[in-house]
């Protein structure tokens, strides 16, 4: 009976067996990728090319790794300010691709300023349907409309270090404030949901946060929908607190993108990210 016992405990603990042999053949093979990597970025920052760039700009960094980002695309009349309809892409994860230039500090002090570069495209499915600030006011619903967005981003930044000049350089956090210079490219389509003016569409939408009114179809109705395509150069800010180990780096941010549009309207990109990647030196 007992090695009748023994045969089942053995039979049963085979598929973790080999699932944590899978485990461990797949992280060998990261390690291993992650090292022929480090080989490969030591020869580009030992040739005499990195060099003469690096002694204009310094070290560089090129940042790798996921965030989970909610982003909102807000359209809003250039004279009013008000909005015309709210996009948002959801709280989703996403890949990270960035590079930076060496934090510089300023004498003697913990304030210090870095330069970084950025990239990221996006889109968004669902549309906002807002009546007040608290939650009970609005509402997220998939009209089968959308966005799609280019971004690339220049970002200077200020911030203030701790933990650097301790006993564990490699460990230490920053808080600070970046501005984002950027150039932007967005289209898509969306129902003008958040118009004042136009009632029959805004008593519909408000109907429907109440909950009064459940069929969507009858914004296509109401509602008036357009089609936008705009591309421009835009300003911005970024407030962030990150931590660096060993150049493995999490962050969480706020952000917003402020584009200037070239019609009736400009769009406001607000952004909120918690990251983590990893930092590789140039």
């Amino acid at each position: 009976m007992s090695r009748f016992l023994l045969a089942i405990i053995i039979g049963l603990s085979a598929p973790y067996q080999v699932n944590a042999n899978v485990i461990t053949e797949t992280v060998e093979d990261i390690s291993e990728s992650y090292e022929k990597c480090e080989e490969l970025l030591e020869q580009v920052r030992t040739s005499e090319c990195a060099n003469s760039v690096f002694s204009i700009l310094g070290r560089m960094y090129f940042e790798i790794g996921l965030s989970f980002t909610e982003r909102q695309v807000k359209f809003q009349h250039i004279e009013t300010e008000k909005d015309a309809f709210i996009l948002s892409s959801g709280f989703k994860p996403r890949p990270i691709f960035s590079v930076s230039l060496s934090d510089s500090y300023f004498e003697q002090s913990n304030f210090g300023y870095g330069l970084g570069f950025s990239y990221f495209d996006d889109y968004a499915f669902e549309q906002i349907i807002k009546r007040g600030n608290a939650d009970d006011d609005k509402k997220t619903v998939d009209l089968g409309t959308y966005s799609s967005m280019n971004v690339i981003a220049l970002t200077p930044s200020i911030f203030y270090g701790f933990g650097r000049n301790d006993s564990s350089p490699q460990r230490f956090g920053k808080i600070g404030l970046g501005l984002n210079l950027m150039y932007s490219a967005v289209r898509g389509t969306a129902y003008l949901t958040e118009q004042e003016s136009d009632t029959a569409c805004f008593d519909y939408g408000s109907q429907y946060i109440e909950g009064t009114v459940t069929d969507i179809s009858q914004f296509d109705d109401f509602c008036e929908e357009i089609r936008f395509r705009e591309s421009s150069f835009g300003t911005g800010f970024k407030i962030f607190l990150d931590g660096e180990w060993n150049k493995w780096k999490g962050e969480i941010s706020s952000s917003i993108y402020l584009h200037r549009g070239n019609g009736e309207f400009r769009f406001v990109t607000q952004q909120a990210q918690v990251a983590f990647s990893r930092k590789f030196e140039f």
